[in-house]
């Protein structure tokens, strides 16, 4: 196990999609957290289990398609390095949620997922250091606005289940394509801000190609 980067990777309170609700919590006791809030649903919000495996046999390529936007005027994010995880989803309930209202919930969790998303998987994983934006806010709000960030956790596939684990993904879950979110980021520092345009955001001009109808 890499245990400075497994240390970098406990110590963040929280990594985020976004701030209001979709995020990966790991504990340095092999447990963690996922939240999937969006639009006031909660769709996921559970524990897993994980552990780091050793020897990773596919290291995550440079540019992959979590990171199409790593080249900015700014420069490129520091690699801090990389990790392969196991990752379990269970279908309890975080514990200090257990008693809320979201063990009411029809939607979280199993009720929205099939068996297989709580099976183990395996990810690859790159912990970056640099100046990010929340990835929900990329392309949108002048970049000036927005929190920045010193670390980025970047999956090679989304730690959320793909679409085929979801038992209606239609009714709510093909609106935001949570199986998409592999980019996450913690370590709040506004003065990054003053150092000019987030090395994860679209540069001017990329979005040129759409055609509005």
């Amino acid at each position: 196990m890499n245990e400075a980067l497994c240390s970098i990777l406990c110590g963040e309170d929280v990594w985020s999609f976004d701030t209001e609700g979709r995020s990966i919590k790991f504990n340095e006791d092999g447990t963690g957290e996922l939240w999937c809030r969006c639009n006031f649903n909660y769709w996921i919000t559970a524990e897993f289990g994980w552990k780091s495996i050793e020897s990773p046999p596919d290291p995550i390529p440079t540019k992959t398609a979590a990171t199409p936007r790593d080249t900015t005027r700014n420069g490129l994010p520091q690699p801090l390095g990389q990790l392969n995880l196991e990752i379990t989803l269970f279908k309890r309930l975080p514990n200090r949620v257990r008693d809320s209202v979201l063990k009411t919930s029809t939607i979280i969790n199993e009720q929205s997922l099939t068996d297989d998303a709580f099976r183990p998987k395996l990810f690859h994983v790159r912990i970056e250091k640099g100046n990010f934006v929340e990835p929900n806010s990329i392309g949108y709000l002048p970049d000036s606005d927005k929190p920045r960030f010193a670390v980025r956790l970047l999956f090679d596939k989304s730690p959320y289940p793909p679409r085929s684990e979801w038992r209606m993904p239609e009714k709510g879950p093909d609106d935001s394509q949570f199986w998409d979110h592999v980019e996450f980021v913690s370590r709040s520092s506004p003065d990054l801000a003053k150092q000019g345009r987030a090395m994860n955001e679209v540069p001017v001009g990329a979005w040129s190609g759409c055609v509005v109808s």
